[in-house]
């Protein structure tokens, strides 16, 4: 290790990075701040030949680094390019090691916390699919220098938990070359699907107001002279829909565009609506009907 320059690249020609990841915890999936937080193992393995040890007989098959001895090895410098907030665990020590086996092949790995960015779309809210990225790239070395690939069975999934909104549905990786002014660079990304239970949303939204609807419609069995009942029952439909549409919106970022519970809540609020424009109806028929009555009557009073 006395010539060893950990500033100067493992090959003259490119170095191939292998990536993978082992997902240990997702822990959210906010549609508020879009974007989701979890835990991984991160593992970068290439090969410096300079690391070399098969002519030293006798020796171990491979070596363990402490975190500190990074430092003094060259390393590809992947990180999270897009990630909003990322760590490396320090419990009780930081959560880096470094394995160097005999051919002079380098593990790295890194438990983090992540937080990154998702797509979010809620038109179809809340049958919704929501998708959350992780993009890699290397800091200091271009695609000619340091080339980016993923392990042959990149993502590992080693949570069992559950969300209270989402499941993780699938993951899907990538990898693309993108043009920048000092060059091209290697970048790689993993996709992560998420689907929304909606288990809640029938219970707190759907079937509510589908028996609000229906008691709206009990106006329609009253008689004509019960108005006061009548308006009462009406208004109170209204209310309490607009109350279940406040209560789940709430929880949703404020967008412009029409969700599906928007169509499903206003298709509501037209059947309560139509109910209470019947009973206007139905009065002034009603009271047209009371008043060609007394008229009749008092014909035939002052014929008589």
């Amino acid at each position: 290790m006395q010539d060893y320059d950990r500033h100067i690249l493992p090959e003259e020609n490119t170095v191939k990075v292998s990536v993978e990841f082992h997902i240990q915890d997702v822990s959210e999936v906010s549609e508020l701040t879009g974007d989701f937080a979890l835990d991984l193992f991160f593992s970068e393995i290439w090969l410096d030949n300079r690391l070399n040890y098969e002519h030293i007989p006798l020796c171990r098959s491979n070596i363990t680094l402490k975190a500190h001895y990074k430092t003094q090895i060259w390393t590809p410098e992947t990180c999270i390019v897009n990630s909003k907030q990322s760590s490396i665990h320090s419990s009780p020590s930081e959560n880096t090691f470094v394995i160097i086996y005999r051919n002079g092949t380098v593990w790295q790995n890194h438990r983090l916390s992540v937080r990154a960015p998702c797509e979010i779309d809620l038109r179809a809210f809340p049958f919704d699919t929501q998708k959350c990225f992780l993009t890699l790239e290397t800091s200091s070395y271009n695609s000619k220098e340091v080339s980016l690939t993923w392990f042959h069975d990149p993502i590992t999934l080693m949570w069992r938990g559950q969300l209270p909104d989402f499941r993780l549905d699938n993951t899907t990786v990538n990898r693309s070359v993108l043009d920048y002014p000092n060059g091209r660079w290697d970048q790689l990304t993993v996709t992560f699907i998420f689907k929304r239970k909606f288990g809640f949303y029938l219970t707190q939204a759907y079937f509510p107001t589908t028996l609000t609807v229906i008691v709206s419609w009990i106006t329609f069995y009253l008689e004509p002279r019960a108005l006061s009942a009548r308006i009462t029952l009406g208004l109170s439909s209204l209310l309490a829909l607009t109350f279940q549409l406040g209560n789940v919106l709430r929880h949703l970022p404020r967008v412009s565009y029409i969700k599906c519970i928007d169509v499903w809540m206003m298709t509501c609020v037209v059947f309560v609506f139509a109910s209470l424009v019947e009973l206007a109806i139905i009065s002034r028929l009603s009271r047209r009907q009371r008043l060609n009555a007394l008229g009749e009557e008092w014909v035939a009073t002052e014929i008589l």
